[in-house]
């Protein structure tokens, strides 16, 4: 009778720390989502010994978060500062969302009926490169969906920087949603008290 009742506590000791962690999930809305660039043309691809510029390739690997919380899974759906949308790239965070050229009304991520388009940023992060005759911003990084453009001024980090002549490159990108803390330890919670009572149930 003892055992019983050992197992009907310990079943409801479980349920309750799931029906926590449940809640604690649909409280926090947060997603986080990692993007990682495979760069076909472009300087970072080979690098410039002249001046310096190692080969770096995965210049543009980086990672969004945005708030959910008013997430259907239905249509066109996009998300944006207004949700918390935050950008950065893993080599320099301060490359981030404030920085987009349309700022605040972009950047955004976009969804089509639940699956991700992909992120809508424009960011110019050495504004000091523009050169305007050509309509061209300064050195930046433009994401559109599952491609990107780049462009990087060389001429201008060199003693003789006239004539300048920005260098433009391309590539793809793929999207990786990271997993929610609160998801993994639910995960972990349910196997623990699966295997507290089975443990149990082979002991008696």
């Amino acid at each position: 009778m003892l055992n019983n009742l050992y197992q009907k506590l310990s079943l409801a000791v479980t349920c309750t720390i799931l029906g926590i962690t449940a809640i604690e999930i649909q409280a926090v809305q947060a997603v986080t989502y990692r993007f990682e660039s495979t760069m076909i043309e472009g300087l970072f691809l080979e690098g410039s010994p002249e001046i310096d510029l190692e080969p770096n390739p995965d210049l543009y690997d980086g990672s969004f978060t945005f708030d959910d919380s008013s997430f259907t899974g239905e249509g066109f759906e996009s998300f944006g500062v207004e949700s918390g949308l935050t950008v950065s790239l893993f080599d320099d965070p301060r490359v981030n969302q404030e920085i987009d050229q349309r700022f605040p009304e972009f950047p955004k991520v976009n969804f089509q009926d639940g699956e991700l388009l992909g992120l809508d940023w424009f960011a110019v992060y050495h504004p000091f490169t523009n050169v305007p005759e050509l309509d061209y911003p300064g050195d930046f990084i433009r994401i559109s969906g599952t491609e990107f453009t780049d462009g990087f001024d060389p001429t201008f980090y060199t003693p003789e920087d006239e004539p300048r002549s920005p260098v433009l490159g391309f590539g793809t990108v793929e999207y990786t949603r990271v997993p929610e803390p609160g998801t993994i330890f639910g995960l972990a919670t349910a196997t623990l008290g699966v295997g507290l009572l089975r443990r149990k149930k082979m002991s008696n």
